[in-house]
């Protein structure tokens, strides 16, 4: 046990402070990640230099509405 929390006055700032500290900081992190994410996924990678560009599009298409390709 903690010897400074002896005193009830630490242990009940202890027991409202720490929550409310993991909760600030769990938050902080969330923002953070939330700000790295690129606004739209689709448009962060090239396409291999295998596939055309005309390719790619067309099977951007074909994910976009569903299409099960032949």
């Amino acid at each position: 046990m903690l010897p400074f929390a002896d005193n009830f006055l630490a242990g009940s700032l202890l027991s409202l402070l720490l929550p409310a500290g993991l909760l600030i900081a769990l938050v902080v992190w969330l923002g953070r990640t939330i700000a790295k994410l690129p606004s739209d996924p689709g448009t962060t990678a090239a396409p291999p230099p295998s596939v055309t560009p005309a390719q790619h599009d067309a099977a951007r298409a074909q994910i976009d509405t569903g299409g099960a390709g032949s």
